[in-house]
């Protein structure tokens, strides 16, 4: 499936939603990392990267590389390219 740029930053911006929102209910004692609420936040998320990143990418961004705060990098065709963090325009619009 092939995504717009604002379908991706949705994604993206969504991931950085639950991660924030699940931190904070962790924190407060509202949330147990090893429990069924936890499970079903993060497997439905993952359910649905499934469907749109075939490729893995976006998963590789997010998971592996941090959300670009690891800057590693990828080559396509034989060009390397460092990717990094997005900019703090784009990021969640709710604060906790």
């Amino acid at each position: 499936m092939k995504l717009n740029e604002k379908q991706l930053k949705t994604i993206l911006t969504s991931y950085e939603e639950l991660d924030l929102a699940t931190k904070h209910a962790e924190r407060a004692g509202c949330l147990d990392v090893n429990g069924p609420l936890f499970d079903a936040i993060w497997s439905g998320f993952e359910r649905m990267l499934s469907v749109v990143d075939k490729d893995s990418w976006i998963s590789w961004y997010i998971y592996d590389n941090d959300m670009g705060k690891k800057e590693h990098s990828v080559t396509i065709n034989s060009k390397k390219f460092k990717v990094t963090q997005r900019n703090s325009r784009q990021r969640p619009s709710r604060h906790f």
